[in-house]
């Protein structure tokens, strides 16, 4: 009877290639009524949204816009003045391997927002952080059984795949309209930014139940004497149904990012409450993992008749996906410039965490990176804001250990500051870490196998002595027996003993 060698494919997740980078992106808008005042800018801020990921053969190209925003002064004004401005993203990533159609992952962060004036134009230096990871479905072959060999014996190994098996995205528009107090006077809305949390994602009729809330923070200007601005937080839920075969929905995750936020103030009549109106369109996006095993063949032998003449391969799959999440306050203090006017009210305080880099020690990840704050604050004795700016080292722990390969991302709530003395200002903020890891595994599995020479051995007894290496299973294909009779050999154990002779009878 011929030899048959059993096979099944196996689809496995392999990494193509990971890319980080650097861009630099340009902005400018027309200052209206400049002239010749002088314009100081109090305060800058962008928003990035990667609109097209284009994956071609052999680089990524990507395609984006950042929203530009910044807060000023003209002249000896004591109120503050806004505008925005838009700049372009495009940006190529070579990356060999890179095929169409394979699932890339892409984020962009702001890292650093610059805003002067320069001859009558505002003009932004924004610089903003850019990775992406690239992935492909191999088909795999794995050999599953031999057929039509006598005695053989088989070593077998249980490899597993874990494997993107869908991904659905929608957007989902956030609105609301609230009162602000009549004595704020407020006049209105200077700047605004947000983050966004997922709290839950559940399978429902029809897909997928994704639930979050988006944190928003609008600047506002106001016409009280001595505080010209004031920070409005509003938290904003949103629950929205991504449609996805039921099948899928037992194992999936969400993302959600901002693409668009507008918020707008309507002025009030004497003595009443104005209103503000926020928008907020959030992109989420759902993905289904799916998870397979099968019995593969890892080595063959036999003890008698033809012997087999195998060759082997090793795949190694993405074998399952450990996320780790934690929440830490920071605290830190800001020295004001040389020369800046003492510190006084706080007004507003923005924070940008800039992710460096990370360690591992004892089962837990340190992620390092820098903290960019700004602050709007009321010196003492004057009725003109002020700003400083500074970045400060953070370091945050997430349990797990992170490789090169990780995803994480780090985003700042709740930022707060006061006034420790004139010159310095305590700045206290929550850290959220996320951070996703995909654990990869080395399979050593037989590949195919053919019949060779029939095989020879001399009865009799053999004195072995095992090496550090040495199981009952490479004993028994060095010398042609049977697992089993190797285990009854060695007092029906597979813990073999170094430095302890064995008696085989062949």
């Amino acid at each position: 009877m011929a030899i048959s060698v059993l096979r099944q494919t196996l689809e496995i997740e392999e990494l193509v290639g990971s890319r980080q980078g650097q861009a630099l992106l340009r902005a400018e808008a027309i200052v209206p009524g400049a002239g010749r005042d002088a314009i100081e800018t109090l305060m800058s801020e962008a928003n990035l949204v990667i609109g097209q990921v284009d994956v071609q053969e052999g680089r990524v190209v990507l395609e984006g816009t950042a929203h530009c925003q910044a807060v000023y002064r003209q002249g000896g004004e004591a109120t503050l003045r806004s505008l925005t401005a838009q700049a372009q993203l495009n940006h190529a990533f070579e990356l060999p391997g890179a095929a169409r159609d394979m699932p890339c992952r892409v984020a962009g962060e702001v890292e650093h927002v610059e805003a002067k004036y320069e001859n009558g134009h505002m003009v932004f230096l924004v610089s903003v952080g850019l990775k992406l990871q690239l992935w492909r479905l191999t088909p795999a072959e794995i050999v599953t059984g031999i057929e039509g060999v006598e005695s053989l014996e088989t070593e077998t190994e249980t490899i597993r795949s874990v494997r993107l098996a869908a991904e659905a995205g929608v957007e989902t528009l956030v609105s609301e309209t609230i009162a602000l107090p009549a004595a704020l006077d407020a006049r209105t809305a200077l700047m605004d930014w947000a983050t966004v949390t997922v709290e839950g994602v559940g399978a429902d009729l029809g897909g997928v139940l994704v639930r979050g809330k988006v944190n928003v923070e609008a600047l506002i200007g106001s016409g009280v004497t001595g505080r010209p601005v004031a920070l409005i937080k509003v938290p904003l839920s949103f629950e929205r149904l991504v449609e996805m075969p039921d099948w899928l929905c037992e194992n999936v995750y969400a993302t959600a990012r901002i693409n668009r936020l507008d918020t707008r103030v309507e002025e009030s009549e004497e003595d009443e409450d104005a209103e503000m109106r926020i928008e907020a369109e959030v992109a989420i996006s759902v993905k289904a993992i799916a998870a397979s095993e099968a019995e593969a063949l890892a080595d063959a032998y036999t003890t008698r008749g033809p012997s087999l003449n195998v060759q082997t391969q090793t795949l190694t799959p993405c074998v399952s996906i450990e996320r780790a999440q934690a929440s830490e306050a920071f605290h830190g203090t800001l020295l004001l410039p040389e020369n800046a006017p003492g510190a006084g009210t706080v007004l507003a305080v923005r924070v940008r965490p800039v992710v460096g880099g990370w360690g591992v020690d004892a089962g837990r990840t340190t992620i390092d990176g820098v903290l960019e704050a700004t602050v709007l604050y009321m010196p003492g004795g004057s009725d003109r804001v002020a700003s400083a700016q500074s970045e400060m080292p953070f370091s945050v722990s997430v349990q797990g250990e992170l490789d090169d390969s990780s995803w994480v991302t780090v985003e700042a709530a709740s930022a707060e500051a006061n006034a420790l003395m004139s010159d310095r200002l305590e700045l206290r903020c929550v850290l959220d870490v996320g951070a996703e890891t995909r654990v990869t595994r080395a399979y050593r599995l037989l590949s195919d196998a053919e019949e060779g020479e029939d095989v020879k051995k001399r009865p009799g007894i053999v004195l072995f002595w095992p090496g550090e290496e040495d199981d009952v299973w490479s004993i028994g294909k060095r010398y042609n027996v049977s697992v089993e009779d190797v285990r009854a050999m060695n007092g029906g154990t597979d813990v073999i003993r170094q430095g302890r002779a064995l008696v085989l009878k062949i």
